[in-house]
């Protein structure tokens, strides 16, 4: 990858949350200490005060300034430990990223997924991560890292703008005459503390899909691994990561003539499939559905079969299909289920949707009172788009 990213508007951040920087010269400031005698000396904060209550609130940006502070913090902050605990406790609000390319040229965009208040008066602003001539497809992001696939060299490649760390580049995926990738997901194997992507290669000589390769790798490694092929058809190529899996929305037969729909389930760690069984849908309708993730969780969106509203499930402790709750009701006058994506739903009950028309739009739905609103976007609009939290996260790839 070389020198093909290139940084060309850093995230804005609020001088609120960050006390300690100078606006004027983006350095960090000391802010001056008035003299004492030793008999008077200024109280000292608990270590573990300054660490739990300051340093892990604050975003990357500064922290990475304060690596600069003395070298008891550039060794705190550069622990892999401190990197984890920090995205867990971080406040900060993550951003929705996606690829566009135009004119020959891929951008990262970047858009801020706070809701914007009920008058939408202020319009959301994107703004470029990185500009390159290469041609980069995001296949997701997890921990602060974004899977990037280069559409022309066939290969991925793991980045953190947050602190422009890359991976190195995976060999191609190409196989012999299978060519054509169609279902693909990437995500984190807690178990063995690896990231992993896996793609399903079908033969390009072959008209249907009955000829495919699925495999994987393991980011770090010098090469693919051939796992068994993904048994099942699904209308999404994208799985979606959820607790150490990738699951998609898949079709499968009973009887011979009727169509039933399952989620199936790959396990990082163990690098299979399973079954992960649906909520129960009573009066909803099972064909036009939907696979997503909020707050963490596994949801599906089904439209009621009297098509006046459509109803979206949370799991809330995945794989344990008891615990799959109706999350919320929207009706089909306010929002179409086919034509929105849910994106992110904050702690307050607003809900981000991407409207997929002729135009993409974000839509922003209040679940406590049903308003819904348009918020205007400046700048480009990618069609894909994924939650994106900042991260000190820097994996060791070997």
């Amino acid at each position: 990858m070389g020198n093909d990213f290139k940084i060309l508007k850093p995230q804005p951040t609020s001088p609120s949350k960050t006390p300690l920087h100078n606006s004027q010269n983006d350095t960090v400031s000391t802010p001056s200490v008035p003299k004492t005698d030793t008999e008077n000396p200024l109280p000292e904060l608990p270590e573990e005060l300054i660490i739990n209550e300051i340093l892990l609130r604050l975003p990357v940006r500064s922290l990475l300034q304060f690596k600069c502070v003395c070298k008891s913090w550039k060794t705190l902050i550069s622990d892999p430990q401190f990197s984890k605990t920090h995205r867990k406790a971080s406040t900060a609000d993550p951003l929705l990223v996606t690829s566009v390319i135009h004119s020959g040229k891929c951008e990262i965009i970047a858009y801020p997924v706070k809701p914007p208040p009920e008058n939408l008066s202020t319009p959301v602003e994107s703004f470029s991560i990185f500009g390159t001539r290469r041609k980069y497809h995001i296949i997701d992001s997890f921990n602060g890292l974004l899977c990037l696939y280069d559409v022309s060299q066939f290969n991925f490649t793991l980045w953190n703008p947050s602190i422009n760390l890359k991976s190195e580049t995976s060999p191609t995926n190409v196989l012999s005459d299978y060519k054509f990738m169609t279902y693909h997901g990437f995500g984190y194997d807690h178990v063995n503390d690896k990231y992993k992507v896996l793609v399903v290669m079908r033969n390009a000589a072959v008209v249907d899909y009955r000829e495919i390769v699925t495999r994987i790798y393991t980011f770090g490694e010098n090469s693919w691994k051939t796992v068994p092929n993904f048994p099942g058809k699904s209308h999404v190529w994208s799985g979606k990561f959820v607790s150490g899996t990738l699951n998609w929305l898949v079709n499968k037969r009973a009887g011979g003539n009727s169509s039933q729909r399952g989620i199936l389930s790959f396990d990082l760690g163990k690098e299979t499939f399973r079954e992960v069984l649906l909520p129960q849908h009573d009066g909803y309708d099972v064909r036009n559905c939907g696979l997503y993730v909020l707050s963490n969780c596994l949801c599906v969106c089904f439209d009621h079969s009297n098509k006046n509203h459509w109803g979206v499930w949370m799991m809330n402790q995945y794989g344990v299909t008891e615990s799959w709750t109706k999350l919320m009701i929207i009706p089909c006058k306010k929002l179409m289920r086919h034509l929105v994506d849910p994106l992110f739903i904050s702690e307050n009950g607003v809900l981000i949707l991407m409207m997929n028309s002729i135009y993409s739009k974000f839509v922003r739905y209040n679940l406590n009172n049903g308003r819904i609103g348009y918020p205007k976007i400046l700048g480009k609009l990618g069609r894909e788009m994924h939650i994106y939290h900042e991260s000190l996260v820097s994996p060791q790839w070997n």
